[in-house]
């Protein structure tokens, strides 16, 4: 049991700090998205696709790292709770608020849910004195990762809400394990020193691990390749290049940048500060990712096979970079804090990736009402009852189907059941 002068401390700042990011754009930014996000969230998705709930406890964590921006450092364990709370409330508030204008309880449950334990996290990670860039580059790796697993547990148990609560017992045991090592290091500071190397060494093994089993191994699942190689980019670009290393971008400095005439010549000398890191990190996070799939698209030949997604993954790359750019210098032009650009900057992200979610469930053909009777749960908690709607029967696809619905047979089934399953992919 927490002590009632822990809890009281924690209340007050709280409520101290919500006062204070009434003021701040980024918590306005991040709870309008969350209200759009959660509209526009598809509740049924098809199979082989995250389930809604995982998607809504990821999106809840990216959002609240969104609102939360460059984590004060108070050294106080209530203040970081208090601060953690009252940021992460806003974008819990934009899914509240998404819930009255369409009433999906569950995803409003598993928005609110993600957001306050992205929340706990920065506050853990905060407490190892990090940079702001690795601080909320960590959290975002960690959503990411949830993220994935959360996608594992939904095609492993065919049950939305269990792939959900896989992603969340993976946020809070990261946010246990980061309270641990910032108790252990008491101090010390070596956690900061290793944190940028900790992030692009993990980047380095995710690229390659996805090269060797997606693109080699596994060329039918390339495509997961790309998603994480975005999923990494958005991790080590945004935060570096927005929040920096929380001096550089101060306004003061900012200012003395902007006075500083660049040196002539071709290249321009661009000295420390705020310029440097936003041109040096989306360039080197693309560098970091886009290696290995050059190294399989060449070896591929540049033709066919999975070179096609290899090439798929260097223009995403190479998109995400324009935008980066795109944002730090519109954000510069209007006079928005780095705060508020990577509010702006994962803002984006979150809405891209419900509009793409959005479009893969309208792409993917969903069986047939006549080949669903009732009783068990599909993967998005919908109710699903033939074995034709799981993924048990992916290496034979047609084993589950009644006879009459299964490819070759003709009896009994309508035009639209044939069209179904003739689109399923054979073994």
């Amino acid at each position: 049991m927490l002590p009632s002068k822990f809890l009281s401390s924690t209340v007050l700042s709280a409520l101290s700090f919500a006062r204070i990011d009434a003021r701040r754009p980024p918590a306005w930014i991040a709870a309008i998205a969350a209200t759009v996000v959660a509209t526009l969230l598809p509740l049924d998705v098809p199979p082989g696709l995250p389930g809604s709930s995982v998607a809504a406890v990821v999106l809840g964590g990216l959002l609240a790292v969104a609102a939360i921006g460059a984590p004060p450092r108070t050294g106080s364990a209530a203040l970081d709770a208090g601060w953690a709370v009252a940021r992460s409330a806003w974008p819990a508030v934009g899914w509240a608020a998404a819930l009255l204008l369409r009433g999906a309880p569950q995803i409003a449950a598993w928005g609110c849910l993600g957001a306050a334990l992205a929340g706990g996290g920065l506050a853990a990670v905060a407490r190892l004195r990090f940079v702001p860039a690795d601080a909320a580059g960590f959290v975002l790796v960690a959503v990411g990762v949830s993220g994935a697993l959360g996608w594992w547990g939904t095609a492993a148990w065919e049950a939305g809400r269990v792939g959900a609560a896989v992603a969340a017992a993976t946020m809070a045991a990261g946010i246990a394990a980061a309270w641990a090592v910032s108790t252990a290091d008491r101090g010390s500071g070596t956690m900061r020193h290793l944190a940028s190397h900790l992030l692009t060494g993990a980047a380095m093994a995710g690229t390659l691990t996805g090269m060797v089993m997606w693109l080699f191994l596994f060329p039918e699942l390339a495509r997961l390749d790309l998603v994480a190689s975005l999923a990494w980019f958005v991790a080590l670009a945004v935060p570096a290049a927005t929040l920096g290393d929380g001096v550089s971008h101060a306004t003061v400095w900012r200012r003395c940048e902007r006075a500083a005439p660049l040196a002539p010549g071709w290249p321009p000398r661009v000295g420390p500060g705020r310029r440097r890191d936003t041109l040096r990190a989306p360039l080197l996070a693309a560098a970091i990712l886009g290696w290995p799939p050059f190294v399989a698209a060449a070896v591929a030949g540049f033709g066919g096979g999975h070179a096609a997604w290899s090439t798929a993954i260097i223009a995403g790359l190479a998109v995400g970079v324009l935008l980066v750019f795109a944002t730090t210098a519109l954000g510069e032009a209007a006079g928005l804090s780095p705060d508020a650009q990577q509010s702006a900057a994962l803002a984006a992200v979150g809405l891209a990736a419900v509009v793409l979610l959005r479009a893969a469930a309208v792409a993917i053909p969903a069986p047939p009402a006549s080949l669903v009777g009732g009783g068990s749960r599909g993967p998005n908690d919908v109710e699903q009852t033939d074995g034709s709607c799981h993924t048990s029967n992916v290496a034979q696809p047609h084993a589950g189907l009644p006879a009459r619905f299964r490819k070759g047979s003709r009896s009994g089934a309508t035009a639209h059941d044939m069209e179904w399953t003739a689109s399923i992919p054979t073994a």
